[in-house]
């Protein structure tokens, strides 16, 4: 028996340039029942997570149309030359790549993951697109319920097959650990991000209390690539010049992400689009680090009552929260102790559900 996870091109299935898609199948995978069984297919890369697990795949985009289509392209071809007579085949986030292989290679159950809103998706954005979808696989998961409740908007009817598949951080620390006086913000900097809006509103606060530091991780791309757009060099230099306790670190490896996160009192995520999930809010959970969110997408599902949202989320609303924290340290640590005691999203846990549904779809399948 064997799983296929297909990855999305853009994802690197490696610690040097991972996204949020690849950290959360590797992730879940570490912790799955299923782990021997599992490969994972993307585009090349040096040091893969997993390196016995990991197949990377040759890329012709041009003769094949796109890069995401030549990676099915490449993993039709090597199905054809293999002999497992029980397979289950995974697509993560390219619906149009479901649609695709689906029709190529029909003689195994195949599942498709969502990390983004279906309705915006090359392959999903209609209503027949997403009733073929449904009728197709043998599951479809969806980070959020937010991002479920946009798939199924219009659907005729309602299925059995649709699954609402939290992403992950395993918790791997024994107490609330002690806490630095720094603000954290931790995402890519494109605008929709809104780290322009953390970089405003603590212009005034940085210079006032001297003995917190500001903290910017992130940059436009998934890499330490020298590139960077105009939003990108205006933000950085702002950032670095507010005082001498703001500090922008740029790309780092996620394991010391966590470990700032880890370290933090507080972790904003000024997001002006609808985000599906946010894996930096579960990270900031797993850590107990109170939380300063837009009340957008799936970040209230995500967050709850465990940190701050904000509604129409704004400099001078953000300004605000941040200085209500600063000044009260037992707010601090009010937050700190829900985050603690509330937190559901490791990695152990969830893949539970995900292995039920797995070996659902295996004794179905292949018991006709």
């Amino acid at each position: 028996m064997q799983i296929d996870i297909l990855l999305p091109f853009k994802e690197k299935f490696s610690m040097n340039a991972a996204g949020a898609v690849s950290l959360t199948v590797k992730n879940t995978m570490k912790y799955s029942k299923y782990f021997n069984n599992i490969r994972i297919f993307g585009q090349h890369v040096t040091n893969p997570f997993f390196e016995k697990n990991f197949h990377g795949l040759n890329n012709n985009w041009i003769l094949h149309g796109g890069h995401n289509k030549s990676l099915a392209y490449h993993y039709y071809k090597k199905n054809l030359n293999e002999s497992f007579k029980k397979k289950i085949i995974e697509i993560h986030n390219r619906p149009y790549i479901f649609n695709y292989l689906i029709k190529k290679i029909p003689n195994f159950p195949m599942t498709l993951h969502f990390h983004n809103n279906p309705q915006q998706m090359k392959g999903s954005k209609s209503i027949k697109e997403r009733e073929f979808i449904t009728k197709s696989a043998s599951a479809v998961y969806f980070v959020s319920k937010f991002i479920k409740n946009k798939f199924i908007e219009g659907l005729s009817k309602n299925y059995n097959n649709l699954h609402v598949l939290y992403n992950s951080v395993e918790r791997n620390i024994q107490s609330i650990p002690n806490k630095k006086k720094e603000i954290l913000f931790v995402g890519r900097l494109v605008p929709e991000k809104g780290a322009h809006i953390f970089c405003e509103s603590i212009k005034t606060i940085a210079k006032k209390f001297k003995d917190w530091n500001f903290t910017m991780i992130g940059s436009s791309q998934l890499s330490k690539l020298q590139f960077k757009s105009k939003y990108e060099k205006k933000l950085i230099s702002e950032f670095n010049n507010i005082n001498f306790n703001t500090n922008y670190l740029g790309y780092i490896e996620n394991d010391k992400v966590l470990k700032k996160i880890m370290e933090a009192s507080i972790l904003v995520i000024p997001s002006l689009w609808d985000e599906p999930f946010s894996l930096a809010a579960i990270e900031g959970l797993s850590q107990t680090t109170v939380i300063i969110s837009s009340n957008r997408g799936g970040l209230p599902e995500v967050i709850g009552q465990n940190g701050i949202l904000l509604e129409n989320l704004n400099e001078k609303n953000l300004k605000e929260k941040i200085l209500e924290l600063i000044l009260n340290k037992n707010l601090i640590h009010e937050y700190q102790q829900k985050a603690w005691n509330n937190y559901k999203f490791n990695s152990s846990e969830l893949v539970k559900k995900q292995d039920f549904i797995r070996s659902e779809i295996l004794k179905n399948y292949y018991s006709n």
